[in-house]
């Protein structure tokens, strides 16, 4: 027994590391466009004459560039080799920087491949829910780590002449990232105690992947090929999920039969506390249900994936998971530009701040994942499961929209002390958001349903977040643009509060329905094998 509780305990290690390596590697957005504006990426948009004036540095820097060879036909292209050649990169954080700071027309090219390049990911990661239920986890988890391979040595290799290399580079580690958190969303059901707080502290390990790209923006500030660092993430990939994969086929799930037999002790052992736990499992739902003379347990006959798909419930969590993962992707995928304008002259530095701050997600997911806990107590001797299921995720979901709200009404100060406050609120946010989709997937719906419901509503997001590049557009035609565009995002997080008030009227409905039709009693004292 203690053998099979560290190796547990290894298991869950090994998810998180592996969720916190690989699994939303492309939060780190700002950090891998600012190398791509470094090595000149689309500098033929810009005007020489912008680029020249955008270069700033200390007289060591003036004096390098003093000595460049006479730039012929006044070409940025040339200027730009002419740079490369006297080999002048950025440098540590403490030292001497030559900031090449990019213009309007290079930003939105960059801005406008890493929104195609969002859509793809969410509607292909859609497959993995299909994949998993159908063959299990070994062959899905072995295709995603080859495609997250190459998605690796795309990014490492892509270069000014293949700049569209990016596209396929960045679909293939959000697509293999999310067949890896789908499946170590899994684990929460070996749980007994706790489930609730791993999701939470793997969804926050999916908040720190930006870790990733910054490493190899570190490496990138001292000189090394950006294409080096991409490479020995290959060989760490195969050999942490390589790892996380023998645990998986370790702690396959037992046979139907071996879990309604566990299930139904715990019942008769009278246990609410642990079967509340377990039921999950079982892919069905148990209500207690009270007379005056005993108590019986009942149990719900499983809902189909169509009707899990069809409720109200699921259609507002596809709307809000639209609404959200729109604002985070946008905000990732728009923040060099804002310090562009905001802080030109501070741009890595803040990048920097804003990759270590999100590296602290991890950290912050004790926040929701305790919240978590704390609701599940609260609500757990409510006689209707669907309060015990819904009633739970109303607060954490709740508090998902307030922060997007002071995240966007923040973003109307341009102060660099508001830049570390908003840069707070955003890691807050981006741990509320993925641990409330998950907590609220995983309490809501039999387990094998969460396979396909949780990346629909990745799916969903995903497709939604394209409209994210004409925003983009929107928010650089001028000032008055840019407060429209704040207004418009907050606005957009009110209307996603109906997904929390749906959840309440939901499950204060099921508490007035006396209907028990398709439903099989199970006294607690008496002992049966059969459900």
């Amino acid at each position: 027994m203690a053998t099979c509780n560290c190796l547990l305990l290894l298991f869950i290690f090994v998810a998180i590391l592996e969720s916190l390596l690989f699994a939303v590697i492309y939060a780190g957005w700002s950090s891998y466009v600012y190398i791509l504006i470094d090595y000149g990426f689309y500098i033929e948009l810009c005007e020489t004459n912008k680029l020249s004036s955008n270069i700033v540095g200390n007289n060591s820097v003036s004096l390098m560039l003093n000595n460049l060879q006479t730039v012929q036909n006044n070409n940025a292209d040339s200027f730009y080799t002419a740079i490369s050649d006297q080999n002048l990169s950025t440098y540590s954080l403490e030292n001497t920087t030559l900031n090449r700071h990019s213009c309007k027309e290079q930003q939105e090219q960059l801005h406008l491949l890493y929104s195609i390049s969002m859509v793809p990911i969410f509607i292909l990661g859609l497959c993995w829910g299909p994949l998993i239920y159908k063959f299990g986890v070994t062959g899905p988890k072995i295709l995603s780590i080859i495609i997250t391979c190459c998605g690796c040595l795309f990014l490492g290799f892509v270069n000014r002449d293949m700049p569209l290399l990016i596209v396929p580079g960045m679909v293939c580690v959000g697509v293999g990232g999310i067949c890896l958190l789908t499946i170590n969303l899994k684990i929460s059901s070996l749980l007994t105690i706790g489930s609730g707080l791993y999701i939470a502290i793997l969804s926050g390990a999916c908040d720190s992947s930006v870790i990733t790209f910054r490493i190899i923006k570190v490496f990138h500030d001292y000189g090394v090929p950006y294409k080096y660092p991409f490479i020995g993430f290959v060989i760490l990939h195969i050999i942490v999920a390589g790892s996380s994969l023998l645990l998986h086929r370790k702690f396959d799930i037992k046979p139907k039969d071996e879990q309604i037999s566990e299930i139904t002790d715990e019942i008769n052992s009278n246990n609410t506390e642990t079967l509340l736990e377990k039921e999950k499992v079982l892919d069905c739902s148990f209500e207690r249900s009270y007379n005056k003379n005993q108590e019986n347990y009942t149990v719900n006959k499983c809902p189909s994936l169509k009707d899990s798909l069809c409720c109200l419930p699921t259609i507002s969590f596809l709307f809000i998971m639209s609404v959200f993962m729109l604002n985070f992707l946008y905000y990732i995928g728009t923040i060099n530009s804002r310090l562009q304008n905001a802080v030109p002259d501070q741009v890595s530095y803040f990048t920097n701040v804003l990759s270590y701050i999100m590296f602290s997600g991890i950290v912050t997911a004790f926040l929701p994942g305790s919240m978590a806990e704390w609701q599940r107590k609260l609500f757990k001797d409510r006689k209707v499961m669907k309060q015990r299921t819904l009633l739970p995720n109303i607060l954490p979901l709740t508090i998902v929209s307030v922060l997007g709200i002071v995240l966007h009404i923040l973003s109307f100060f341009t102060s660099e002390t508001t830049l570390y406050i908003e840069f707070v609120v955003f890691t807050v946010f981006r741990s509320f958001l993925f641990s409330s989709a998950m907590l609220f997937v995983v309490s809501a719906y039999p387990l094998n349903h969460t396979n396909v419901i949780f990346p629909l509503g990745l799916c969903t997001g995903g497709i939604f977040s394209l409209s994210q590049y004409a925003i983009f557009l929107w928010y650089n035609q001028s000032t008055n643009a840019q407060f429209q565009v704040k207004i418009f995002m907050i606005l957009l997080l009110v209307t996603s509060l109906v997904h929390p008030l749906i959840l309440f009227i939901t499950a204060k409905g099921a508490c007035k329905k006396k209907d028990t039709e398709g439903k099989v009693f199970v006294t607690s004292r008496e002992k049966t094998t059969d459900l």
